[in-house]
């Protein structure tokens, strides 16, 4: 392998071409040129979190015993980003069906304001 080819990255972040040579250095960062593209990159590790990291969060949530803030915790990420994972694969789930046996249950709410009001309308505890 020539000098100057050699790279510590995978490859071209744009085409994916391991043919690329040394073209100076930004922030202090080796910085490359691809030579199929002529795309100017630097060898960063990817951003973001592990999709081993998300599942486990997916899967704690997905238990019902954890919150988001003591799942944060746990992962060392911020309550937002578990909420933000939890939406992320929420939206992939298909729209639920709703089945034609739907039975729909009216119940009287009678019972909420006599208890809500027991003192008011003089009646004894029980």
């Amino acid at each position: 392998m020539k000098r100057g080819l050699e790279m510590e990255s995978g490859g071209c972040k744009r085409c994916g071409s391991e043919a690329s040579v040394k073209s100076g250095r930004v922030r202090g960062l080796q910085r490359y040129r691809c030579k199929e593209c002529g795309y100017h990159f630097t060898a960063t590790p990817p951003r973001g979190k592990p999709a081993a990291m998300k599942a486990l969060a997916l899967l704690l949530y997905a238990m019902g015993n954890a919150s988001f803030c003591s799942i944060a915790r746990i992962l060392h990420v911020s309550d937002v980003s578990i909420l933000k994972w939890v939406r992320a694969e929420a939206q992939k789930l298909p729209i639920p069906e709703v089945s034609g046996e739907t039975v729909v249950l009216t119940l009287d709410e009678m019972w909420h304001f006599l208890k809500k009001n027991r003192q008011a309308l003089g009646l004894a505890r029980v």
